[in-house]
């Protein structure tokens, strides 16, 4: 983000501070208008209109329609709290958003949300978030989508209670981070920063001690901290890990810029707390042979197979090893796609055994420059060929069609089909909502493949051909500070270092730049450590296609990733402070396997190039002294031109000399 950017937001920052400041909440209704239903059916303008602004009565013209602003809160109503519990029902939170742009809101949407401190603890103050009940917005032509009307859906926190049990009778305090709109067209909602801690006190009329007394309620708005946050992500994937061949441990990390004065006033960077929803995808076929890939993979895809069926011309499968005995074979595989179990062939039998069989086939990409299996693939091996980036995958997900009717998968709401899904995620993480607090003494390890894998199991795996086994990292910390020597040397140098994609190393540089020249430290958040499983596939039933040209990826994937809170530590003392940071999709692209160090094959070309030099070896001195001699009649042609130019200099320095010469003779 440019600094221009950047000021006109803190500029729109202390302009919005200030309107909250000066917004009081909104006149109770009438008591005869006293129940929840009533004041839910009445219109927001109206309810705008009977409220005032710092003692003024409620003016429109304040409030136009003006696309270089942000949505803001106008106003935060505590509607009939009562401490009896026979009028509890009538309580609500209320919120009235005021919508400048006039932006396409996706008013109904699930991840329309707020987030309000809710309890605290020995660390601070923590803040939570609350789904948004849209009740109605400005029904008059001129005013469409300018003001709306929200209930806060109250429900219980960490700590077990709901907003109104948490709250002292004689002063109820609400404190309000930030406000999360989906905007229709987009697949994640924005949040958008409104810190205002609003402090009621007294009751409306009916609800207090006293049920004969009027009104009462009055509201004092204070500013609230916040901390808002451009969030990056990136991704880095080792060599093959500890699950064994085809597994590749994958690191996710998201990259932030905090400034100086926070570290300076609260300490250092102690705690991060995000909240996301985890899922890990089927398998994804990936392929150059287009016609494979028009004809066959997208022909069937989202189509339900079963465990076999003949009618269905595509079979897929990764992770073969085979073994054969007296009459029979054996054949084991990874995962299998559409392929028998067991069949039989003449008099002998085809055992299959496979540790993951697949009823539908969801994901298909072709990607050009797939070659799986290349001959010195290690030596020239580009990283990016046959890989499908993170945009493509994420497309997608997003327009897969669901006609399968397995339903949607639990994820704020969204409506994304359950069959791009497993039934689980990797061993030791939790499917579906998650919500970690991750403290800067934590650390993991990456382990390798090399650390339970012996020589003989890497032969078996690999043969005389395999990737890199053996790199390895202990005591990752999740929470890193970035300092400029991290930045020095090789993008891959870079990126092994700090574990990120190598293609984002530039981004984070300037990222890095930006934030110094701001007086801000940028921050790495490792907040996640997942399998990637990426093998050659095989499919020998289809158009010959074979592991040269196929392959299949599976990875996890993290929805509506979202920073919720930092937690400070200066000499002990902590300091929790909220964030405003939009949701995001934490989607990463599939990348083919990576090149094998094949000894077979480095063995059979030094064979031919022996066999060549024998073959030669008589004619050997000839061929060389040919070459010299063509060689050398190179370089004369090419220093010909220059030694013509250097003849024609000594010739008009040599003429004037001897001219000196002749005179001097002559006297």
């Amino acid at each position: 983000m440019s600094k221009i950017k950047k000021s006109i937001l803190c500029c729109l920052s202390v302009i919005l501070m200030l309107l909250t400041s000066l917004l009081q909440p909104l006149s109770v209704v009438a008591a005869s208008t006293s129940s929840e239903l009533s004041f839910e059916s009445s219109n927001v303008l109206d309810d705008l209109f009977s409220s005032t602004v710092d003692g003024v009565p409620f003016d429109i013209k304040n409030f136009p329609f003006n696309e270089k602003s942000s949505i803001q809160i106008l106003n935060f109503v505590e509607f009939c709290y009562t401490y009896k519990e026979s009028k509890k029902d009538d309580f609500g939170l209320y919120v009235y958003v005021y919508n400048p742009q006039g932006l396409d809101i996706d008013k109904t949407s699930k991840q329309n949300k707020i987030q309000l401190a809710t309890y605290s603890d020995e660390f601070g103050e923590h803040y939570d978030k609350f789904e948004l009940e849209f009740i109605n917005e400005a029904e008059q032509s001129n005013y469409t989508g300018l003001f709306y009307k929200y209930k806060i859906v109250d429900k219980k926190s960490a700590d077990g209670k709901t907003l109104i049990d948490r709250v002292n009778s004689n002063e109820r305090v609400y404190k309000v981070s930030g406000i999360e709109l989906l905007t229709k067209g987009n697949s994640n909602a924005t949040e958008y920063g409104v810190g205002g801690t609003y402090k009621f006190t007294g009751y409306a009329k009916g609800y207090g001690p006293d049920v004969n007394a009027e009104s009462n309620l009055v509201c004092t708005v204070e500013n609230l901290e916040t901390l808002s946050l451009e969030v990056h992500h990136t991704n880095y994937r080792t060599g093959v890990s500890s699950l064994g061949a085809d597994h590749y441990n994958e690191v996710n990390t998201v990259y932030f810029a905090v400034p100086n004065r926070i570290f300076e006033e609260y300490g250092n960077l102690q705690k991060i707390r995000a909240e996301w929803w985890e899922y890990k995808t089927k398998m994804a076929a990936i392929t150059s042979n287009y016609d494979y890939y028009k004809n066959t993979l997208m022909k069937y895809i989202g189509t339900y197979t079963g465990e076999h069926n003949s009618s269905v011309d595509n079979y897929l499968y990764s992770g073969y090893e085979g073994k054969s005995g007296s009459g029979y074979a054996l054949h084991y595989f990874d995962w299998t796609y559409n392929k028998d179990l067991t069949s039989q062939t003449g008099l002998f039998t085809q055992t299959y055994t496979s540790k993951k069989v697949s009823d539908i086939l969801p994901y298909a990409f072709y990607s050009p420059a797939v070659d799986v299996d290349s001959v010195f693939k290690f030596l020239y091996s580009d990283p990016i060929a046959g890989s499908v980036d993170s945009t493509q995958v994420a497309e997608w997900i997003y327009n897969y069609s669901n006609d399968l009717g397995h339903g949607y998968i639990d994820c704020n709401g969204r409506k994304i089909s359950n069959d791009l899904f497993e039934s689980s995620v990797d061993s030791g993480r939790t499917m579906g909502y998650n919500d970690k607090t991750i403290d800067l003494g934590d650390t993991f390890d990456l382990n390798s493949y090399d650390s339970n894998h012996n020589w003989w199991n890497k032969f078996w795996d690999y043969g005389f051909s395999w990737p890199d086994t053996s790199e390895q990292y202990s005591n990752v910390a999740p929470i890193y500070e970035l300092k400029e020597s991290d930045l020095s040397g090789s993008d891959t140098d870079i990126s092994k270092r700090l574990l990120i994609n190598s293609d984002d190393v530039d981004e984070l540089k300037d990222f890095f730049d930006e934030a110094e020249a701001n007086d801000e430290r940028v921050i790495l958040f490792r907040f996640a450590n997942t399998d990637y499983y990426c093998a050659p596939a095989f499919a020998p039933h289809v158009q010959n296609i074979t592991k040269t040209d196929t392959y299949v990826a599976q990875q996890t994937v993290f929805l509506d990733f979202d920073i919720i809170e930092l937690t400070f530590n200066k000499d002990g003392v902590y300091h929790v402070i909220p964030v405003v940071s939009s949701p995001m999709d934490v989607i990463n692209g599939f990348t083919p396997p990576p090149a094998e160090f094949e000894w077979w094959k480095i063995v059979l070309a030094l064979l031919i190039l022996v066999l060549i030099i024998v073959l030669i070896y008589p004619i050997l001195p000839y061929v060389i002294n040919f070459i010299l001699f063509i060689f050398k009649w190179i370089v004369r042609i090419i220093l010909f031109p220059f030694k013509m130019i250097g003849k024609a200099f000594k010739r008009k320095k040599r003429k004037p000399k001897e001219k000196d010469e002749a005179n001097i003779n002559t006297q």
